[in-house]
Formats: structure tokens, sequence, C-alpha cells
């Protein structure tokens, strides 16, 4: 099965009533965490999504950050984002993103990004490589950290930021300097060799599976950030997981998660 059309066509109408709404929205918090938000456009977009998908592949699975997850009867579940980076999205920045993910047996098959505001679109798919508006992604295979942009995501848990700022610091000293969107805009930046990595220690599966198959189709390490494989067998019991992510060029993979695992085995 090959998913590349598919995933465009749903990123752009996604994308395209993503920027119907005002540039200013009114948001509410979900679960008492106040770092996670939900919008009128997040639900909208959502229901557009999982609709199309339920209406093309009715066996499949699908798991929507905001409506829950349905069982299907194949080995393919569909993962989205309606809106990742929704604080941003919110407050009118333009660093947010539509993400849908595909996989299959737990493994990643395919997956595609929308930055709206920017008028980017990624696409990738297995063995097929990763695209920006239909051009080939390719993250160089080395360089040199010192002189790399570094994103780093953060969510503010007040137990939490002290670990946070350790890594930050730890990774600070190693590049040119520290960028942060705390939105899948990072992520993607490092697809398109922009930036050298992005970290983020706090992610649900919504956050992952689409920029997994992105970074490596476009021949970056996607992994934890101490650099174990991410799991994602059985996906509709790992809704509420929380994963680390690291997405790296191939060149920086050990350094960044060499400096990760310090302060986490502290």
């Amino acid at each position: 099965m090959t998913y590349q059309t598919f995933l465009e066509s749903l990123l752009k109408d996604a994308g395209s009533l993503a920027m119907t709404f005002p540039p200013r929205m009114a948001s509410r918090i979900k679960n008492t965490d106040a770092n996670q938000v939900v919008t009128a456009a997040d639900m909208a977009i959502g229901s557009q999504i999982k609709s199309r998908i339920q209406e093309k592949f009715p066996h499949d699975s699908v798991i929507d950050e905001e409506s829950g997850a349905v069982r299907g009867t194949s080995p393919i579940t569909w993962i989205i984002d309606p809106i990742d980076g929704t604080s941003n999205f919110a407050v009118g920045s333009p660093l947010f993103g539509v993400m849908v993910g595909v996989l299959e047996h737990g493994k990643p098959v395919a997956g595609g990004v929308a930055l709206p505001a920017l008028s980017e679109t990624y696409i990738a798919e297995v063995n097929q490589g990763a695209y920006l508006n239909g051009n080939r992604l390719e993250i160089a295979p080395d360089g040199d950290l010192k002189h790399q942009l570094i994103a780093y995501g953060m969510d503010i848990h007040p137990a939490e930021i002290s670990l946070d700022c350790q890594i930050l610091a730890g990774v600070a000293s190693l590049c040119r300097g520290v960028r942060m969107s705390n939105s899948i805009f990072d992520c993607m930046m490092v697809a398109k060799g922009a930036y050298g990595a992005f970290m983020h220690r706090r992610n649900q599966i919504w956050d992952c599976v689409a920029a997994q198959v992105i970074i490596e189709e476009a021949g970056g390490i996607f992994s934890a950030m101490d650099g174990r494989a991410l799991d994602y067998k059985d996906p509709l019991t790992k809704t509420t997981e929380v994963f680390s992510i690291l997405a790296s060029g191939p060149g920086f993979h050990a350094a960044m998660t060499a400096t990760a695992r310090e302060q986490l085995l502290k």
C-alpha cells in the first residue's frame, strides 16, 4: 500500500481548514495539565481527518489525540495530531503543524506533517524517501555539532523543570545555539537540515509516529533521548504513555544521547 498521495490530500485539506480559523482563538486546558490545551480548530481538523480515513480505510484502527481511539480489524493504525503546537496556534504563532502517521503491526510505515502557515508539507514512506513540497530531503550524514542549532522542547511541569534545564545546559554547551517552538516545527527543521537535532522529554504517540518516518527517511535518526528505540507495539494501549524523543542527523546522535543519559541517570 502506498500512502503518499492520500496523506498529501489529507494534509492539504487539513491545513486549509486550519487557516480558516482566526489568528487568536479561545482554548481550554485538557486533563488539568496547563501545558495541554485544545481549541475548536483541533476538534474540527481531527474530525475531518478521521472521517476521511474511516471512509477510505474502514477496517483500520485510528487514534486521534482529541477524540480518542477506535480499534479496527486490520494491522494498520492511523495516528492523528490535529494541531501540534496548539498553544502557539491559539495565540497566533505560525509555529504549529498537522500530523498524520501510519503504523503497520506497530511499526511506522508512513507519515506526513503540514506546517500550514508556512505552506510546507512533509511526506515520507518507508523505503521511498522523505519530501518537502515534492522535493527530496536528505540530512547530511556528518558535520560539526558546534556549528549546529539545536531545538529543545519543554513543557512546564514544576517537578521536572530542573532536569530539563540540566539536559538543556549540557546540550547548549555542544552547539551554536538553542531554539524552542515546542512544536513539530522544530522537528521538521531537523528534517530539512536547518537544525542538527530536536529533543523533548514528554511526548505522546501522536507526537512521534509521523515525525519518525520523515526523519528516518530523510537520513536521520529518531529515538528516545537515551538512544533506545521507541516501542509502538499494540498502539491503542499506548495513548497515555510518555515518550522522550531525539531526532538528529546521524553524525550528532551519539553526542546528544550521551549528554542526555548523563543527566537522566543521575
